[in-house]
């Protein structure tokens, strides 16, 4: 850390305040000299007309009349759930890769991929696990932050177009030795009492595992369209697959939930979970370069050591966000659509496509505000071991509307559509066990582009030949 400045921000429905007893745990591991100033924040969160772009723009104004440094590597930053989102929003908008002025970046329980509450935030689910009385005034609030909850909702385009941004780029990117060494920390155990209602598996009560950790993966999907003896067919093709750039530290935290990981207590209170998460962000704070991956190394073996492996009964299961957007050829969403998952070698699917569909997806949430993008919760473990079992491989395929029908004598006639109503019209992409293994892992997020050829009939639109 040496003595860089120390900023903290907090989350959605916060304050600054939150972290009083984080920073005086911090001063007296660390010793005063090595953190010198520290400057916490404070935003506004549940004002209905706050957007993303605003808190940003604030932090950048507030960063200059604090008189914070901005040269690179020059601050040390710890952040709790929303605030992850912020403070990456704002480094990705105001600053190259190579000039952060962020070194070590510590967030706790971070949404970076969203939260499984946003979309119920103005429910009264939302005001029990949140909070139905603001904590400034101690009054019942009516406005909960509509546009950074829609930013914060599983799915969002927001936090998609923001991992475009600062974790698919070329070279190096923002995060990794050399560059910002951030380190994200969750845990897996959700609420007590009322708010255990917001509780579900793979999460610690507000955010999931798999959306908290900022090390994630994209992949194309193409569905284009080929002409063959027996007419067009859709015919997919899975292409750039790809990590994230760069490299983050992701540890989970066993036995905490998404308020006690911020160590708002006194030091004889914090349970041994939260005095080895205390040591944890030390580290985080104080890890260099040359050590980074291998702090990432020992978080990795630590994680799977709680995670539920192929053949065991112990641990965790484990999860993957995976976030699924459709488009045709275009670049227009496709908003109507599924996705099934079957034993390709049975017609009607097989008893596999019942696991998946029963078992291994244990909820689909479509973004509200545009329904292209979903995100699909799946128990990576279950699903491999489900199409092991099987002996096959796993067969994937997408059912759109409009779809096309270029008979004009029958009843669904549509003359512009998608070929995915018969199996004669779309084939398969069909995925092995290790395939399979690759792009489903436990605890991250898989965005999945897909392309989905629009036709047109023949009869949209014909040239000919005038008569004499």
């Amino acid at each position: 850390m040496s003595d860089r400045p120390l900023v903290l921000l907090h989350g959605w429905n916060d304050e600054g305040k939150s972290f009083e007893r984080l920073v005086g745990h911090l001063r007296k591991r660390l010793g005063a000299g090595r953190v010198q100033r520290i400057a916490i924040g404070d935003y506004l969160s549940k004002d209905d007309a706050l957007r993303f772009d605003d808190l940003q723009a604030a932090l950048d104004r507030a960063w200059t009349l604090q008189g914070l440094p901005r040269d690179a590597a020059s601050v040390d930053l710890i952040v709790h759930s929303t605030g992850g989102l912020v403070i990456r929003d704002w480094l990705v908008r105001h600053f190259a890769p190579d000039a952060a002025p962020v070194k070590h970046l510590v967030m706790l329980a971070p949404a970076n991929f969203g939260s499984p509450l946003a979309h119920v935030g103005r429910s009264m689910l939302g005001r029990i696990t949140n909070g139905f009385f603001s904590r400034q005034s101690g009054q019942a609030v009516m406005e909960t932050g509509a546009n950074i909850l829609r930013g914060l909702e599983l799915a969002s385009p927001y936090s998609w177009e923001l991992a475009m941004q600062d974790r698919f780029v070329a070279g190096a990117g923002m995060y990794g030795p050399g560059r910002v060494l951030c380190s994200v920390l969750c845990g897996n155990t959700g609420y007590g009492g009322i708010r255990a209602l917001a509780n579900e598996e793979g999460g610690d009560g507000t955010v999931r595992l798999a959306t908290a950790n900022l090390d994630c993966a994209h992949v194309n999907i193409v569905f284009r369209e080929e002409l063959r003896d027996s007419g067009r067919v859709t015919v997919p093709e899975m292409v750039d697959y790809r990590q994230a750039s760069g490299r983050c530290a992701f540890r989970i935290l066993d036995g905490l939930d998404h308020s006690a990981i911020k160590l708002d207590a006194a030091e004889s209170r914090l349970s041994q979970g939260q005095q080895e998460t205390l040591a944890l962000i030390e580290r985080a704070l104080t890890i260099d370069d040359d050590g980074f991956d291998a702090f990432c190394d020992e978080c990795d073996a630590t994680n799977q050591a709680l995670t539920r492996q192929p053949g065991e009964r112990r641990g965790k299961p484990g999860f993957q966000n995976t976030v699924v957007r459709v488009r045709d050829q275009f670049e227009m969403p496709v908003a109507d659509y599924l996705i099934e998952f079957y034993d390709p070698n049975r017609p009607d699917g097989g008893a596999l496509a019942r696991t998946i569909h029963e078992a291994a997806i244990r909820k689909v949430h479509n973004y509200r505000a545009d329904t292209s993008l979903r995100s699909l919760y799946i128990d990576t473990n279950r699903l491999c071991e489900a199409v092991e079992r099987a002996n096959t491989r796993l067969g994937m395929s997408i059912t759109a509307e409009p779809m096309l029908d270029e008979d004009e004598q029958n009843a669904r006639y549509t003359p512009v559509g998608f070929r995915t109503l018969a199996d004669e019209d779309i084939e398969d992409l069909c995925l092995d066990v290790d395939q399979l293994r690759s792009l489903f892992q436990p605890h991250r997020t898989l965005l999945v582009e897909v392309c989905l050829h629009r036709s047109q009939a023949d009869n949209v639109l014909r040239l000919s030949e005038p008569q004499d």
